[in-house]
């Protein structure tokens, strides 16, 4: 009951700032919220890797994700809608820019850090885990951005819909898997999460998008399409939450942080929501 209080007290206050950001401020708010959430969940799985005993590049790491996640959150504020638009110049598309400038540059960067330093033990695997970590969280996450961008009037119920079929999923999951659970999904990786569980967190997804369908019923007009929607969205947030249990498994962690009582750290809010970003924002690009 304790845990449970306190599960829903650390809730409560991230559903207020996430409503109030999304509605109450202008869109360049909601843009500071997302870097300093995609900060505070780099800085977690650095200081979880380095206890693992890998030597990553923690405050370097940190900074080049912040830098993209304020590139990212600056250019779908300035041109809202498609990502593949303009940034700078006729021809000029946000896949050069990420993929033909920052990329390769950063791993440039991280290697002069590398350089400096006294000895080259655990070298390969600072500078993949640090790449690493900038993929799995800045620039997952920073499709929320583009979401949030894609249309003016209707972006803000975009990021609700996403969120909540999401997390709603998690709580399905958590709920079905306590009451009904009895057979272990991964025990390599999780001795916690069962195959009820994990069905039940897809069933929920799908019900939640269901009933939440008028939000997104301009830009996809059939309910089945919306309950279809919910069951992609719920399997890849499963999914996402397996990613998270094998990083801390590997690390000997239970929880990435303790920031919010009864839920873990940011990343431990932010894993399942890291895989379905791109793909729900794949659906409104394509679907």
């Amino acid at each position: 009951m304790a845990n449970l209080v306190q599960r829903l007290s650390s809730s409560s206050v991230l559903v207020a700032v996430v409503l109030t950001t999304l509605f109450c401020f202008p869109p360049w708010v909601f843009a500071v919220v997302v870097t300093l959430f995609i900060a505070i969940a780099l800085h977690e799985f650095f200081t979880m890797v380095r206890r693992r005993g890998i030597l990553v590049h923690r405050p370097l790491g940190i900074t080049l994700g912040v830098v993209f996640s304020g590139l990212v959150a600056w250019r779908s504020l300035i041109a809202p809608g498609h990502a593949l638009a303009p940034l700078i110049g006729e021809g000029t598309t946000v896949l050069n820019w990420a993929w033909d400038i920052f990329w390769p540059l950063t791993l440039i960067i991280l290697f002069l850090r590398q350089f400096t330093r006294r000895n080259t033990f655990e070298a390969l695997s600072g500078l993949a885990t640090t790449l690493f970590g900038l993929a799995y969280i800045a620039f997952l996450f920073s499709y929320l951005y583009y979401i949030r961008a894609f249309r003016a009037e209707e972006g803000a119920w975009l990021v609700l819909f996403f969120i909540l079929v999401t997390k709603m999923g998690d709580v399905g999951a958590l709920v079905t898997g306590k009451w009904l659970g009895r057979h272990i999904l991964m025990q390599r990786i999780s001795p916690r999460k069962t195959v009820e569980g994990f069905v039940g967190g897809v069933v929920v997804s799908a019900a939640t998008a269901g009933l939440c369908h008028p939000m997104v019923a301009r830009l996809h007009g059939s309910l089945w399409g919306g309950f279809v929607l919910g069951l992609v969205l719920g399997v890849a947030a499963q999914i996402g939450d397996l990613a998270e249990s094998l990083i801390k498994r590997d690390c000997q962690v239970k929880d990435s942080g303790n920031l919010f009582p009864g839920l873990g750290g940011m990343l431990d809010v932010l894993d399942s929501l890291l895989f379905t970003a791109p793909l729900f924002y794949g659906f409104l690009i394509y679907g």
